[in-house]
């Protein structure tokens, strides 16, 4: 019994520990967003200079800077970290090898990005430009793949499923549609949101999709139907973004505050088969992104003047 009791204990300081700083990386000004490879071993910033800081983690070392030319919107890694692909307000993206800084992929268009997502292979690149359809393109060599079809308003998010297979978007027109990867066939749709659905992300074994926003209420869907399996109770916030541990275990959302985006708000991590709270943890400033890495950590940035700060939330 006693053992018992022990485990227990031990189990309920897990679930209450603090945050820990994982590094503090220098910057020459500061940062205003961050991207994380599931590796865990790469990590880059963008700074209000308009360049792109790479390091390798743990160590904080300095891997290169791009100068990017322009004021970014919104950036994304591959999972590998091989890849980083960012958007700006006139419309153009761009995609760069992180192992030598060269340019590899460039395509304008008419309107700055909503979303950007790479498949966990890399091997493909989902651009959501405002008011038009995803499109699909081919990193390595640029080529348009497909677009999906054309929905009111575009995707406020898209993601693929760990396998590849499937696409999931959270559209501005309040639904979430699910399509094939291969084709943009659509095989299936959920219309219950009331307000903006902000982010989506697949479970491990693509068989649930999970997504939220502007509702501040967590959806478990059947990915292979659209329908609702649960929603969580109602958060004092919309939710921002979120991520699915390794496991499928764990579900990390980002709120934000509605009155002030540049506001910090709390991350609220929930058991994704019961939607029960484990863990809440308000950063010290407005998180800047992060996510889950392939062994299971969950790390979180924020940004000083002249540092990035790197944080494990569990």
């Amino acid at each position: 019994m006693m053992r018992a009791f022990a485990a227990g204990l031990m189990l309920v300081y897990s679930l209450r520990a603090q945050p820990s700083q994982l590094a503090t990386l220098a910057t020459p000004v500061r940062a205003t967003s961050f991207v994380l490879a599931k590796t865990g071993r790469l990590a880059g910033a963008v700074c209000e200079d308009g360049k792109l800081l790479l390091w390798t983690l743990p160590e904080g070392r300095m891997l290169r800077t791009i100068d990017l030319g322009r004021n970014i919107d919104i950036v994304a890694m591959s999972e590998d970290g091989g890849w980083i692909a960012a958007g700006d307000h006139g419309g153009s993206y761009t995609v760069w090898d992180t192992s030598t800084g060269a340019r590899q992929m460039h395509v304008q268009m008419p309107f700055y990005p909503f979303a950007l997502a790479f498949s966990p292979d890399g091997k493909r690149l989902a651009i959501a430009p405002v008011g038009e359809p995803v499109e699909i393109y081919d990193p390595a060599s640029g080529q348009k793949l497909f677009e999906l079809p054309r929905t009111t308003g575009g995707s406020a998010a898209v993601s693929f499923s760990r396998d590849g297979g499937r696409i999931a978007t959270a559209d501005t027109d309040t639904v979430v549609r699910i399509y094939d990867a291969r084709n943009g066939e659509m095989l299936a749709r959920n219309a219950e949101f009331l307000l903006v659905p902000l982010t989506a992300a697949f479970t491990p074994d693509g068989k649930q999709l999970v997504t939220a926003g502007g509702d501040k209420v967590i959806a478990l869907l059947d990915a292979a139907t659209g329908n609702v399996i649960r929603k969580s109770t109602k958060a004092a916030d919309p939710v921002l973004y979120m991520h699915v541990s390794p496991d499928g275990a764990l579900v990390a959302a980002m709120l934000m505050h509605a009155d002030n985006m540049l506001m910090a708000a709390p991350l609220v991590i929930s058991e994704t088969a019961s939607g029960r709270e484990v863990q809440e943890w308000l950063p010290p400033s407005l998180a800047l992104g992060g996510g889950w890495t392939k062994d299971g950590r969950l790390l979180v940035a924020t940004a000083t003047e002249k540092a990035l700060h790197i944080w494990r939330v569990r």
